[in-house]
């Protein structure tokens, strides 16, 4: 019987650290066409030319500092005084879990933007959007 996946299914590590507290994460992968054709055909012509991986999640917000893996630890990476440099990239899985079998997808990426805030009556949440750099690490879906 086939399996059909559902958010229970779905699991995010940054730098392989688990994020206890995810409700949702998407990842977009996107291949860049070159157009190939020339003066006096008449027809389109293509060639396959840079790819990019980026996507999002919304974390819901506290602070757990002996299990880092929370929000904090996450948005800590882009919301710092002294800037962004090439060594902050983070090891993103993207995971779907089936019994003992994890399905990954696994990046090397910058986190780009985090939004957060607080209101009354809900959870306070974190959403973060990444950038990948580089190809993609592993493939297992």
């Amino acid at each position: 019987m086939a399996k059909v996946y559902t958010g229970r299914d779905g699991r995010l590590l940054i730098d392989g650290v688990e994020q206890i507290k995810v409700t949702n994460w998407s990842m977009t992968g996107n291949l860049e066409m070159l157009e190939t054709t020339s003066l006096g055909e008449s027809q389109r012509t293509y060639a396959p030319g840079v790819q990019e991986f980026n996507g999002s999640a919304t974390l819901l917000y506290y602070n757990d500092v002996a299990e880092r893996n929370d929000a904090a630890t996450a948005l800590k990476k882009v919301l710092k005084v002294s800037g962004v440099s090439e060594t902050d990239t983070v090891d993103m899985r993207l995971r779907l879990v089936e019994g003992n079998a994890n399905h990954d997808v696994r990046l090397t990426a910058y986190i780009t933007s985090v939004s957060f805030g607080a209101s009354v009556g809900e959870v306070s949440s974190a959403q973060i959007s990444f950038q990948g750099t580089g190809a993609l690490t592993e493939v297992t879906i």
